[in-house]
């Protein structure tokens, strides 16, 4: 009596069968969809460095601002205490907005600040500290520029009087 073998059992059949699996699996042929389209983009809180470079960031710019003779008037009268405070609630903000882990623990921004009466010189003062921090600390151009679009967003809630 005759038996069949299976398919299987033919070594053509496994070196066929070997081919596929090496070419369209394991090996990135033509059967793999392409890796690029798998890769999403890095969060601009990524491209940063993460926590540890927001931190720093927050902590030379206020070091900048509580410093400067025109906007540094806003924190006079603020203990340790309450200027660490003001830059663990900045570095949450920045982490969040960044498209970090954290979760924000500030007010509203309006509301923070309100009746301060920031004009759109001190803005400016901000912003140039800000850019000269992030200079200083070798933050990549295309990172600087978006974190700085984004802080710029954030300017009609915080300038009370803007200039003509």
């Amino acid at each position: 009596m005759l038996h069949r073998r299976s398919v299987l059992h033919r070594p053509f059949t496994h070196f066929l069968l070997l081919c596929v699996l090496f070419l369209g699996v394991g090996y990135g042929g033509w059967m793999q969809p392409h890796l690029a389209q798998a890769v999403e983009p890095q969060s601009l809180y990524e491209r940063l460095g993460g926590y540890d470079t927001i931190s720093e960031i927050i902590d030379e710019f206020l070091k900048k601002m509580f410093a400067d003779p025109q906007v540094g008037r806003y924190f006079i009268g603020m203990g340790t205490d309450t200027r660490e405070q003001l830059r663990q609630k900045n570095k949450l903000l920045m982490c969040k907005n960044t498209g970090g882990p954290c979760k924000i623990i500030n007010r509203d921004m309006k509301l923070a600040h309100g009746g301060l009466g920031i004009t759109d010189s001190d803005w400016h003062v901000a912003v140039t500290h800000l850019a000269t921090t992030l200079k200083t600390l070798n933050v990549g151009e295309e990172e600087q520029k978006e974190l700085l679009q984004l802080i710029t967003s954030l300017k009609e809630y915080i300038v009370e009087h803007p200039g003509p």
